[in-house]
């Protein structure tokens, strides 16, 4: 074979390996993009849940603490299950749930105002915690 055959292999050869390696590096990029807005969109979606738990953790401690518990109350918590179990993180869901509960369960034989205001202001301290430790997995900096 002649010279000018073989560089003309070698060119040839170094084409196509050079075309898979950009699309090697082009799949790979589609890659790691398609995964950071996955994950982009998870988080949006678990800022928006998050801040919808906080409001009716509070919509609830409003109406328990006053002796009412609408319908309205009920149709929130069940709204939000959905939405908890797919986006929400364990520990978050677990919490949601259990600081729900303390407070459908608090105020139940609480008469005396002194009282229903001092637990309605452990309860009101609770839920920032809980709204910090929520905060805290989103990575957002907080001023509380």
């Amino acid at each position: 074979m002649s010279e000018t055959i073989i560089a003309s292999l070698v060119a040839a050869g170094g084409v196509v390996v050079g075309s898979l390696i950009t699309l090697i590096g082009l799949g790979i990029q589609s890659w790691l993009q398609s995964r950071r807005e996955r994950k982009l969109h998870i988080m949006r979606k678990r800022e928006e849940l998050y801040i919808e738990a906080c409001q009716v953790l509070m919509e609830h401690d409003k109406y328990r603490r006053n002796h009412q518990w609408p319908r309205k109350c009920k149709d929130m918590f069940n709204a939000l299950q959905g939405q908890m179990i797919i986006y929400a993180s364990k520990k978050i869901y677990d919490e949601y749930y259990k600081l729900d509960s303390e407070i459908c369960r608090c105020y139940n034989k609480m008469h005396d105002v002194k009282a229903i205001e001092a637990k309605a202001d452990e309860m009101a301290d609770k839920i920032v915690a809980f709204g910090t430790k929520m905060r805290k997995e989103l990575g957002i900096k907080g001023v509380l």
